[in-house]
């Protein structure tokens, strides 16, 4: 697909997998998403299965817990959540 990641790895849950891709623009992470997980649904679909991005779809087992991660800041600033030398500024 194209989509740069930083990691991939299976999860506890059978079948549970993590991709992770890399920080890119807002609108660009999104498009990313979209087509990551329309790829999975029709892939799954195609093998008689369904891709499930519910936080918790079983009880008692690890969920694949849809999420995104956002990192706020700059590439001249660094994290916005870092405080500095004044953290009143």
């Amino acid at each position: 697909l194209g989509i740069a990641q930083t990691t991939r790895h299976k999860e506890v849950a059978p079948g549970q997998y993590e991709i992770a891709p890399v920080f890119v623009p807002t609108s660009v992470a999104s498009d990313n998403n979209v087509l990551v997980m329309e790829t999975l649904r029709r892939v799954a679909h195609e093998h008689g299965m369904e891709a499930l991005f519910h936080e918790k779809p079983f009880a008692g087992l690890n969920g694949s817990g849809k999420h995104n991660n956002w990192s706020v800041g700059t590439n001249k600033i660094g994290s916005l959540f870092i405080p500095g030398d004044v953290p009143q500024r």
